[in-house]
């Protein structure tokens, strides 16, 4: 459904992944749903309890009530046909609740892809990993005794992350020597939003939202302040990849961009009720941004960032820039059903200030922009590559290559001598074994160069801080 979406590789590559991360899509609220324990079984309902009964009687095995009970509901939600509507149980519960909450276990440390190892990028102030001495640069060598070198960022980091409270060990090898840091995980909270000077124009603060969390808009305000007192005189709003939030945090940092009394969403509910949800203090505490604004929208801007994006555009005219968001019209709350159960049920659908609906459609740019062809090239699968070699992930590294300006020959996915030496060529400019075989740290590499020749090219921003002027 989503449009002209970029791959998340590029994206991510070259940053360093954060041992406190998590991921969400699509919700929007979290509360309390109307409770339905003294409503009475329908008639419709009979047979299941008739089913219930028959397997835990006549089953050749047993089995457990819970598990039935647990397959009758994530049944009846799929009957439903919405992918939103989903009943979430233990690791998926503790990620949506995570990711809410933008606070997680982990050490507060974050690890990255360095040639052929994985590295400590940095280390959070007042966290585990500071207080067991871990230090920037450390490599890290294994997780409660298995061994995490082999692994990528992503797998390595899932080993650390944890249950607040427990303990992990972490061993990290410095000068040559191999050091065991026990830690005790701890509530760490993370950054959804992080801001800086245009490149290109440091009066143009570029603000970059990754999700619409509980901190969200305490930290887009600090943000705004900080860039500011930089020299920043309007703001790019990125929300690119966001896949959106609670509805709480866009209807905050969407008061604090517009007048009291201008409508940021409205909900309608199956009744067809539509309540207005108007800018106010109530909200924005008084906090404004009057500066110009742009925001930055692609095929996985869904929810709550196409919300917020919605009003600034109809709201104060803030051209939108990329291209067609994903198109997620409709609001979720998160209903507790136990300590380690809940759904996530869709119970409206949301509209812009001018009463649309762009559900499946997305909300269409003020001026278009779309990814870098590059930006498109295929992920690449295999662990390593070799003469020889023909496939998809052949075609991508050839496709690599030619645009980071070495030549592979034919782009056709077939591993030849060319496409050896052009792997030789630039495994020798960045500082690499020049053996002609895309190995995994030679892989890595290329992602890394092309994710960053993106961040330097990046058509998307430079028409965006454009226009925010």
């Amino acid at each position: 459904m989503a449009k002209n979406r970029v791959p998340i590789w590029l994206m991510a590559a070259g940053m360093s992944v954060t041992l406190v991360a998590g991921g969400a899509i699509g919700y929007a609220t979290r509360g309390a749903v109307d409770s339905a324990t003294n409503v009475s079984v329908p008639k419709a309902f009979e047979p299941v309890l008739a089913t219930y009964a028959t397997v835990q009687k006549n089953y050749y095995q047993k089995t457990s009530a819970t598990k039935l009970a647990n397959g009758a509901i994530a049944g009846m939600l799929d009957s439903l046909g919405d992918p939103y509507s989903t009943y979430l149980q233990n690791t998926e519960k503790s990620s949506l609740d995570s990711t809410i909450s933008a606070s997680f276990g982990g050490i507060g440390a974050t690890v990255q892809q360095e040639a052929t190892k994985l590295t400590i990028a940095s280390i959070l102030p007042d966290t585990p990993a500071k207080d067991a001495g871990m230090k920037v640069g450390d490599q890290l060598i294994s997780v409660n005794g298995k061994s995490v070198e082999k692994l990528d960022v992503t797998s390595a980091v899932d080993k650390i992350r944890g249950k607040i409270g427990t303990q992990v060990k972490v061993t990290v090898r410095r000068a040559g020597k191999d050091i065991t840091l026990t830690m005790t995980r701890a509530k760490i909270t993370t950054d959804t939003v992080t801001g800086s000077l245009s490149k290109t124009d440091p009066t143009v603060g570029v603000i970059t939202m990754a999700t619409f969390s509980e901190p969200t808009a305490s930290q887009f305000k600090k943000t705004v302040q900080s860039l500011r007192q930089d020299g920043a005189k309007s703001f790019v709003l990125d929300l690119r990849g966001n896949p959106g939030g609670m509805l709480e945090a866009a209807l905050e940092i969407g008061s604090m961009c517009l007048k009291d009394g201008q409508a940021i969403v409205k909900v309608e509910n199956r009744a067809g009720q539509t309540e207005v949800y108007k800018a106010g203090k109530s909200y924005d505490k008084g906090f404004k941004v009057t500066e110009p604004l742009a925001i930055l929208i692609d095929g996985d801007s869904a929810s709550a960032s196409e919300i917020l994006a919605g009003a600034l555009n109809q709201g104060r005219k803030a051209p939108l820039v990329g291209t067609q968001s994903y198109g997620k019209g409709t609001v979720q709350t998160v209903a507790d059903l136990s300590a380690t159960a809940e759904i996530k049920l869709t119970v409206a659908k949301w509209l812009t200030p001018n009463g649309t609906w762009i559900n499946k459609k997305g909300l269409t740019p003020t001026d278009k922009v779309d990814y870098p062809a590059y930006a498109k090239i295929s992920m690449i699968t295999a662990a390593s590559l070799k003469q020889g070699a023909e496939s998809a992930d052949v075609k991508a590294v050839q496709q690599m290559l030619a645009t980071l300006g070495f030549d592979p020959g034919a782009i056709n996915g077939y591993y030849g001598p060319t496409t050896a030496a052009a792997v030789s060529a630039f495994q020798t400019k960045v500082g690499l074994p020049a053996t002609g075989t895309a190995d995994n740290a030679t892989l890595s590499a290329l992602v890394a160069q092309l994710a960053a020749k993106f961040q330097a090219d990046d058509p998307m921003m430079v028409k965006a801080v454009e226009v925010a002027k």
